[in-house]
């Protein structure tokens, strides 16, 4: 009987064990660590160097070398390098066991495909002056120069200029896949609605606290700001969207992160129109604009109003006068001597700032006796009405200035024959920039930088509205985000950042 009890227990024990195993195997796993982005672009593509959102490649690709949170430049795939004496080589020494998503390893035969591949397409206008590319060993890249080129660390630190994995380049020298040696890979992508990248525990910057980046593309600032504030994102940046700061940053559930970014937000003047011509007119637009009551009447500290050529983060490259007309409007009338002008404004549609800066300049250039018809456009309009001058005044974005040395904005952006955009050249203007790009000595290229820009503001093709500050807002729960002043940099700041539980 002793032993039939025993048995009986030993069976109910085993039961009882069963179960309990059963039962942690049916538990459900814990939910991956993450962050939820409202974004408002899509990822575009697997091309870092053309079609792939400049705000995202910095997640899954790196360049030779980056700038880190404060627009320092510092190594990233190669460890070291340096320029002979005439800057016409530049040796570059490859950081050893780099793998990329695939498993590939980072080697100098690898960075030379891509360097080729670059110049010959998508990176032609900032690999202008390279003449070859030599794998002199495994780990050794060596670039050799047409011309002397004082710059090329840092023009190798702009994302476009990203390495891309062999396994991810077709015959044809098409990018066709994400392969990148980042901090995340991309492992889903649904087009116009989300995409989302997993943590690369291999990288050679040290794993991200996060296991998935989750971005929701939400394209309306408004709708946006209403996903953080309805709970269903963790984070947005308020890139094209400060407007909407003061109203978030008074939620006792959210936080803002801020810091004064090197970007600037501008308005062209176009100097072919024949409303424009006449350096009159142009001045008298400069004077009729209260940009130091404008700004912070309309987006408060978010923004610095527009003073200096380029934001102070440029710091010594930025020329000391102001380049901002003073507010007189009884001078603008008095340079416009009664001449009744009808300008056409071209904006982005989508930029909240931009439209409510719009029609503040509308109203202002009105009480000096001219006419700013409003044209709002979505973005690739906007840039065609640039490159094919079909616009009076012009608001966007400052670019060509993504690195610490803003010597391409005059060269390959806006003042130069080899220019993209065509805004504004003279003889005089071509030669200083030249002259800029010949130049090693560092205290003469500053003295050329501020001829430059005192130049370029004397004859009035642009008006510098506000300095960018980079704000991201979150949940109170997201701790260790740092804002970067870098704009191409914004994202990097999600591999420190985490939720708290």
């Amino acid at each position: 009987m002793q032993k039939q009890n025993n048995k009986a227990l030993w069976l109910i024990a085993c039961l009882l064990i069963g179960l309990l195993i059963a039962g942690c195997g049916a538990a459900p796993a814990a939910p991956p660590q993450q962050i939820v982005i409202g974004e408002n672009t899509d990822l575009g593509g697997y091309d870092p160097g053309t079609t792939m959102s400049p705000f995202l490649r910095t997640l899954i690709f790196n360049s030779l070398v980056e700038l880190d949170a404060d627009f320092k430049l510092v190594p990233a795939l190669a460890e070291r390098w340096t320029m002979s004496p005439d800057g016409k080589t530049w040796t570059f020494t490859l950081r050893q066991g780099v793998k990329f998503h695939d498993g590939s390893p980072l080697t100098a035969t690898v960075v030379k495909q891509n360097l080729e591949r670059l110049r010959q397409g998508s990176g032609k206008v900032w690999l202008m002056d390279v003449a070859s590319v030599e794998a002199s060993s495994e780990y050794i890249v060596k670039v050799l120069m047409n011309k002397p080129s004082f710059t090329f660390a840092s023009d190798l630190a702009v994302p476009f200029l990203s390495i891309v994995g062999t396994s991810g380049v077709d015959a044809a020298g098409k990018v066709v896949k994400a392969i990148g040696t980042g901090p995340y890979s991309l492992e889903s992508w649904q087009k116009d609605q989300e995409f989302v990248l997993k943590r690369n525990s291999s990288y050679w910057g040290g794993s991200a606290k996060n296991e998935k980046l989750v971005f929701k593309v939400i394209r309306d600032p408004d709708s946006r700001a209403m996903a953080l504030e309805a709970g269903t994102v963790d984070l947005i940046s308020l890139r094209q969207s400060l407007t909407a700061a003061t109203r978030l940053g008074g939620n006792p559930k959210l936080k803002m992160e801020k810091r004064l970014g090197q970007t600037s937000e501008i308005m062209f003047l176009n100097v072919s129109s024949p409303a424009l011509q006449d350096i009159k007119v142009r001045q008298a637009i400069g004077h009729s604009l209260n940009i130091a009551k404008l700004v912070p009447s309309l987006l408060g500290a978010n923004a610095e109003a527009g003073k200096t050529f380029f934001s102070p983060a440029y710091g010594d490259y930025v020329m000391k006068s102001d380049t901002a007309l003073p507010y007189d409007p009884d001078r603008a009338k008095q340079l416009l001597a009664g001449r009744p002008l009808r300008l056409r404004l071209a904006f982005g549609a989508k930029n909240a700032e931009d439209s409510l800066l719009a029609g503040a300049i509308q109203g202002e250039l009105k009480a000096v006796g001219v006419t700013a018809v409003l044209e709002p456009l979505e973005d690739a309009a906007l840039m065609d009405a640039l490159k094919k001058k079909n616009y009076d005044l012009i608001m966007l974005g400052q670019s060509f200035i993504p690195h610490d040395e803003p010597s391409s904005h005059y060269r390959r952006g806006y003042y130069h024959p080899t220019s993209t955009f065509d805004v504004y050249r003279t003889p005089e203007l071509t030669v200083l920039v030249d002259q800029l790009f010949a130049t090693a000595e560092p205290a003469e290229r500053l003295r050329l930088h501020h001829r430059i820009q005192e130049t370029i503001a004397g004859a009035m093709p642009v008006i510098v509205l506000f300095h960018r500050n980079n704000i991201v807002a979150m949940k109170q729960q997201v701790m260790g985000y740092k804002v970067s002043v870098g704009t191409w940099q914004l994202y990097r700041g999600l591999t420190e950042a985490h939720v708290k539980p």
